[in-house]
């Protein structure tokens, strides 16, 4: 949202109450109601850009928008019914109350294609697809860093995580211990909040780091720094963003054969068909031991990021146009 509301111009208004536990969520989503109405009523926009999930935000935000006659659009960054909460009544109450909200927005825009596809059979209005996207990075390959995180002439293998669940890190970890330790190093990120338990279960080879969450600046360098960059995960529609900052840094890349990926990535990422260990393995082991292959990906991820940059653009002047239309 910091980057789309920099695309339109507008205000960025961030509220939260209680974050976090899910029993006090009754508790927050009355709270941030009243809170929501309030900034609204007081601002006086005429277009509020409001984001999904959680619903509840783009439902207040349509209250005052109807009773003000102004224009309201939603940004998907997930369709939260799919994503999250696919049965029961719960779910099935989710996906009302996006179908409600999303159909009487003035417009609707999400992250990739399969979230435009959910939408449009709900009935949406003037869905847009904006796909992320990472600038260029003008970093250059930092040989101290490198020696900071790995020894020797390794190959640095970066899994950022973000701590979900189906985030294959275990497998990840057994694939880089079946390598030669001499000849890879894979670091890995995350919030510790999130990864402790599962950090803990296991006893990390010798080729194998947790690097936390590093400063801003540090973790750039580093990944302008290294050789392949890594995201598995049996999760279906995450669209990981550590994916385009690898393209930016013309990085080749390992990744789950997932469809939100292929739509946007095409073959210019290695796909590991399953998060078996094995299969991880030797796809590290292609790219580690062929060079050619290498820099082929090193192309087809350059070609991509000048690809995705002509989409970028293209959909933000196509969400500008529609908020003056």
């Amino acid at each position: 949202m910091d980057e789309l509301s920099a695309v339109i111009g507008a205000d960025r208004v961030n509220l939260t109450f209680f974050f976090g536990p899910r029993y006090l969520a009754p508790i927050r989503y009355l709270v941030l109601f009243f809170r929501t109405i309030i900034v609204l009523w007081k601002r006086k926009p005429e277009v509020v850009y409001a984001q999904n999930p959680a619903v509840f935000c783009p439902l207040t935000c349509l209250i005052y928008c109807t009773l003000r006659k102004k224009k309201l659009i939603i940004d998907h960054h997930a369709v939260w019914s799919t994503k999250t909460l696919t049965r029961g009544l719960l779910g099935k109450a989710i996906k009302s109350l996006e179908k409600f909200a999303s159909s009487r927005a003035f417009a609707n825009t999400t992250a990739h294609a399969t979230w435009t596809k959910d939408l449009i059979k709900m009935g949406a209005k003037r869905v847009l697809t904006i796909y992320d996207f990472v600038e260029t990075a003008n970093r250059a390959r930092d040989e101290g860093l490198r020696s900071k995180y790995s020894s020797g002439r390794r190959f640095i293998v970066l899994a950022p995580h973000g701590g979900h669940p189906l985030e294959r890190l275990e497998s990840e970890v057994q694939a880089a211990k079946s390598l030669e330790s001499s000849s890879v190093m894979l670091l890995f990120s995350g919030p510790m909040g999130k990864l402790w338990r599962r950090i803990g279960s296991m006893i990390l080879p010798e080729n194998v780091r947790y690097i936390g969450f590093l400063e801003l600046d540090e973790y750039r360098n580093l990944e302008a720094s290294i050789d392949i960059g890594m995201s598995i995960t049996d999760e279906p529609f995450t669209l990981s963003h550590s994916l385009l900052e690898f393209a930016a840094n013309k990085i080749p890349v390992v990744s789950s054969k997932q469809t939100v990926v292929q739509e946007l990535f095409g073959d210019s990422v290695l796909y590991v068909g399953s998060s078996d260990p094995a299969r991880i393995a030797a796809s590290l082991q292609r790219l580690i031991s062929d060079q050619i292959l290498r820099q082929e990906y090193i192309r087809r991820i350059t070609e991509k990021q000048d690809e995705l940059r002509l989409k970028r653009k293209t959909a933000e002047k196509e969400l500008r146009d529609l908020i003056l239309s």
